[in-house]
């Protein structure tokens, strides 16, 4: 069974991070990349419920592994 990743993504002008559960870290960046260019939103669902995210606010993303508790480095808008 692959490892969670935990991504938490910070909005322009937040201190707050809003986390989700990804399993493919290329493919979250390539989603997101995609969605910025076409200013769209990103739209997550899990048990707590659903989030819309404007990606054209997006200040950076930070991703830390389950099984390690590191965080990495992530995507940052211009």
């Amino acid at each position: 069974m692959a490892n969670k990743i935990k991504a938490k993504i910070y909005m322009v002008g937040s201190t707050a991070g809003v986390e989700v559960d990804i399993k493919d870290k290329a493919k979250f960046l390539e989603e997101l990349k995609k969605l910025s260019s076409e200013n769209d939103f990103y739209i997550h669902t899990d048990e707590d419920g659903e989030i819309a995210i404007n990606t054209s606010l997006i200040q950076a993303i930070e991703f830390s592994d389950e099984t390690d508790g590191k965080r990495g480095a992530g995507f940052s808008s211009n």
